[in-house]
């Protein structure tokens, strides 16, 4: 059984549930914005994945994507939550962005909108008790303490933009791109209005600031992403 956790519209839960007929698929979200006409081996609740799962040597699987910085307030909680519910020999994946725009060729501006902009959105997140942030170290060491072995961390680039000359991630880098050029309003309006204090004009002037900088393909800007992942979950005595 697979449990995706934060499914949103349910999309990978969809496609994973396509892709393996015989599994039986969970996905789990705060809001019921999932469609109604799914493959018949999957099932979408509302469940917060803050409280306890009470869901003992049930998943093979527990996937999330993009939940750090948004939705989970204690990680060594979700992994403990985890280990508990899974099945002798099952995982737990982690997709991860690290909210920290960089390029590996110095071509962000020292004062760069984009930079003023994620340094503000962390500072409203972390007085919540979150964190936009993916430290490595910390992932793999809070995935040990809840009970799994052999945890690999695994470095990914999610270019923003067109700019990569290889054309994998030139393609990923339009897809992010127009997510983050769409998705800022949306993404800024309660951090910055609500836990920042800023009025909405405010805001939406360093908005145009950050799009406009988007735009540019002379800063090859990019977000670290991490896959995490035990090679074994939990064992039998």
């Amino acid at each position: 059984m697979i449990l995706d956790v934060g499914t949103g519209t349910g999309i990978w839960a969809m496609d994973v549930a396509d892709d393996y007929p015989d599994a039986l698929v969970l996905g789990i979200d705060l809001s019921p914005i999932q469609p109604t006409l799914v493959p018949p081996n999957l099932e979408f609740q509302v469940f917060d994945v803050e409280e306890t799962w009470n869901t003992p040597n049930r998943f093979d699987l527990v996937h999330t994507r993009v939940m750090n910085g948004f939705s989970i307030k204690s990680w060594p909680h979700f992994y403990e939550q985890a280990f508990i519910s899974m099945r002798p020999g099952g995982w737990v994946e982690n997709q991860e962005i690290d909210l920290n725009f960089t390029t590996d060729d110095n071509t962000m501006p020292a004062d760069s909108a984009i930079l003023r902009w994620q340094t503000l959105w962390n500072q409203g997140i972390e007085s919540v008790g979150m964190t936009g942030r993916c430290y490595v170290d910390k992932i793999k060491q809070q995935m040990m303490d809840a009970g799994f072995i052999n945890v690999t961390v695994r470095p990914y680039k999610i270019p923003s933009g067109p700019w990569p000359k290889d054309k994998r991630l030139r393609e990923a880098g339009i897809y992010h791109h127009v997510g983050m050029f769409e998705g800022l309003t949306g993404l800024s309006m309660r951090v910055f209005t609500r836990l920042l204090g800023w009025s909405v004009e405010e805001m939406e002037l360093l908005l145009m600031q950050v799009r406009a900088e988007l735009k540019k393909r002379d800063i090859h800007k990019y977000l670290p992403l991490y896959a995490s992942q035990p090679l074994l979950g939990p064992v039998e005595d």
